[in-house]
């Protein structure tokens, strides 16, 4: 038989085997409870991925909108100018140097507000960064084509009298360097001998450094309103292969058809 003092003994080392095996459930409940801090390091790695995921839908959802925003403008200007043309014997509105109309130190834009709403809510794009610089000044982010608002023998004034209105554009987003008083855009000077001579590449910067914008909007695009009262929204690309064009066959893209 055992001692007393041995079996003491025994029952104190059986005591401290159940005590440790406690601990050791006791910890591995605690452990299944949390992260380990490579978990934790591995989880904020997939929520900062699909944060710059989705950050880049949104800004490119809210550019296309800003982009249609536009394009409403100008088929309400569209509009606007039907009805304008409709009241004055088929003419288009002439520009802020003509003062035709009482429209002094104003941007044609401002002939048109008898046959709008409120001409101060479209006559800026939501894209355009000198937006407030126009509503400021009464410009516009909208250049009337030359050839349909300027008296000129190659102009086209009477919107009854252009033969092909799908096909001519009559409003195009204006440049961001221009002043508020460049509210038209000066196609006939586009290819004169001198500039066509220093190649297509010169001419096409002359036209975009001033007169209008072919990238304001996502994807290197900008919008077109056509004298039927439609827009289009058209590639930079497309537009400079009108460029090319013209420069090679001696053409204007932006010369109405008589």
């Amino acid at each position: 038989m055992l001692s007393i003092r041995c079996r003491r003994c025994v029952t104190a080392l059986a005591g401290d085997a159940q005590r440790s095996a406690r601990g050791r459930a006791l910890g591995r409940n605690v452990r299944s409870g949390g992260f380990t801090l490579v978990e934790l390091m591995v989880v904020i790695a997939i929520v900062g991925m699909l944060v710059g995921l989705l950050i880049p839908a949104v800004q490119a959802s809210r550019a296309t909108a800003r982009r249609t925003h536009c394009s409403n403008h100008l088929r309400q200007i569209g509009l606007g100018i039907h009805l304008f043309a409709n009241s004055n014997h088929g003419r288009f509105p002439e520009t802020i140097h003509s003062n035709i109309y009482g429209q002094k130190n104003k941007s044609w834009v401002y002939t048109l507000a008898p046959h709008m709403e409120d001409v101060d809510q479209v006559r800026v794009c939501p894209d355009d960064p000198n937006g407030a610089k126009w509503l400021e000044k009464k410009g516009t982010s909208y250049l009337i084509n030359e050839y349909v608002a300027v008296p000129s023998p190659e102009a086209v004034l009477h919107l009854h009298k252009m033969q092909e209105t799908s096909k001519s554009i009559v409003v195009f987003e204006g440049g961001d360097k221009r002043n508020p008083t460049d509210e038209h855009v000066h196609c006939s000077t586009w290819y004169t001998a001198l500039k066509v001579s220093k190649g297509v590449d010169y001419v096409w910067a002359y036209m975009t450094a001033k007169e209008f914008k072919p990238d304001r909007h996502i994807g290197e695009t900008s919008n077109y309103l056509y004298a039927d009262g439609h827009v289009e929204t058209i590639s930079m690309e497309t537009v400079y292969r009108w460029v090319q064009d013209d420069v090679t066959r001696g053409t204007n893209f932006a010369k109405p058809a008589k």
